[in-house]
């Protein structure tokens, strides 16, 4: 009797495990927590560099920063890290004023690639 007293707690405890180990899986994936020019700003001239923080540190092989603005892509160039879990990159040529879209590839500790965008706007106010 005590034999199948057993079996319903220890097949209730597999679930558990099996559940946590689910939910450590969901928060093993690579977020982006911050940018820079911050998501929805408006800047008074042009941006210089691009930047992206993440909650890991990104695979710098795997990762790409990607710049679009009312001209089309623009130039970004030396993709780089400064050691903070970021991804960053320069951005050179004209920068009219507009609405930009930056976006980023790379992958977190699971090696998904992961991608993700944010925007941003230049507006000298008529200089």
């Amino acid at each position: 009797m005590r034999d199948r007293n057993r079996f319903p707690r220890i097949v209730g405890l597999g679930f558990v495990l099996f559940a946590l180990l689910l939910a450590a899986a969901a928060f093993a994936h690579l977020k982006a927590l911050k940018t820079s020019p911050e998501q929805g700003a408006t800047l008074n001239g042009p941006a210089r560099t691009v930047r992206v923080w993440f909650n890991q540190e990104p695979d710098l092989p795997l990762s790409k920063l990607e710049l679009e603005g009312p001209a089309g892509a623009m130039n970004v160039e030396g993709l780089h890290s400064m050691g903070e879990k970021d991804l960053m990159a320069r951005v050179t040529g004209r920068m009219p004023d507009g609405v930009y879209t930056a976006r980023w590839q790379t992958a977190g500790d699971d090696g998904h690639v992961l991608t993700g965008e944010w925007t941003f706007t230049v507006d000298r106010g008529g200089r």
